[in-house]
């Protein structure tokens, strides 16, 4: 059995957009199929989780979500072309509240617990650095970067590098990718058939 799902097996998942050569992994666990769309080149390795119950995922072209990525869409998650989440990341659009005010957990009706949703945006060349996390509400600016193990719970604005928990800023980061990734399309572009 191949690693990755073919794409006639992709076109039968029931995904609600599915893109060009994009690869999944069999062991990826995918909730609620249908509120996911998957764009052309991207792939989703080893045990990720994507759930998107909700408004749902979109994930643009030349994505690549690394081994024990999870991503919980209820919220809404917006992640944008040529965007890299390193392993064990997580994206949350929902979050219980922990202050004690309400009780806790998806086993309970709706009107017992604190939970937030809010929309997640994630913008093109973004790199999440391993174990990240993005909590409900965020816009991580187009090519932003974090360090691994950062808590990333404020917007963060284009071109920046974060790091640490709270996620502070660190530097800026260089723009000149968006000048690869223009010859790279220009490339592409003349070598279609």
């Amino acid at each position: 059995m191949e690693r990755y799902y073919s794409d006639d097996e992709l076109t039968h998942r029931g995904l609600g957009g599915v893109g060009r050569n994009v690869l999944l992994d069999r062991t990826a666990i995918i909730l609620n199929p249908a509120g996911i769309r998957i764009g052309d080149y991207t792939r989703i390795d080893a045990f990720c989780l994507i759930s998107a119950f909700g408004p749902g995922v979109s994930i643009g072209r030349n994505v690549h979500l690394a081994a024990g990525v999870y991503v919980y869409g209820g919220g809404g998650v917006l992640i944008e072309d040529f965007v890299n989440v390193s392993a064990r990341s997580i994206i949350y659009s929902v979050n219980d509240d922990y202050s004690g005010e309400h009780l806790t957990g998806p086993t309970l009706p709706p009107e017992y617990t604190g939970t937030t949703s809010a929309p997640v945006r994630i913008g093109r060349h973004a790199v999440l650095g391993a174990g990240s996390i993005i909590l409900p509400g965020v816009t991580f600016g187009e090519g932003s970067a974090s360090g691994a193990l950062s808590l990333i719970k404020k917007n963060v604005d284009p071109f920046t590098i974060v790091a640490g928990s709270p996620a502070r800023t660190v530097k800026a980061r260089s723009r000149r990718l968006l000048e690869i990734e223009a010859e790279f399309l220009r490339r592409e572009r003349s070598h279609r058939p």
